[in-house]
């Protein structure tokens, strides 16, 4: 496989350096290579529910702030958000159950809790994530 010139995120090219894609180790640029970026796979779940709140503009009619300052959110359009995950993860077979489920496993990490009136599709970060 030929080695990539850093920040190029196609083999095409073929320019040699010091950035071997098969290693997935960073590059001059900083930035992971494209082996270490393939299908964003060491994220969690609670990381993207916060990238997809960050932003509004993109993702309002899918998920939005009902309270940022308490990290209370609501998901308005579940098959979208988890369609999105499973593209991200590279799970074509995610649905909401599935997202679900997961969620409800933060309620025991501590990463996320009910809230107060428990609303369908609204959840709550716990500190310090909520930040």
């Amino acid at each position: 496989m030929p080695l990539e010139s850093p920040g190029s995120s196609s083999s095409a090219g073929g320019g040699a350096s010091a950035n071997n894609t098969t290693t997935g180790t960073t590059g001059q640029t900083g930035g992971p290579t494209p082996r270490a970026r393939h299908g964003g796979s060491h994220i969690h779940l609670w990381q993207f529910l916060k990238e997809l709140l960050a932003c509004p503009e993109q993702h309002q009619n899918a998920i939005r702030w009902i309270d940022r300052s308490k990290g209370v959110f609501k998901i308005e359009d579940s098959v979208r958000v988890a369609r999105l995950w499973g593209r991200r993860k590279n799970r074509p077979a995610m649905n909401y159950d599935k997202l679900s489920r997961s969620i409800r496993q933060y309620y025991k990490k501590g990463i996320m809790q009910k809230t107060e009136r428990s609303q369908r599709l609204v959840y709550q970060f716990c500190s310090p994530y909520a930040l």
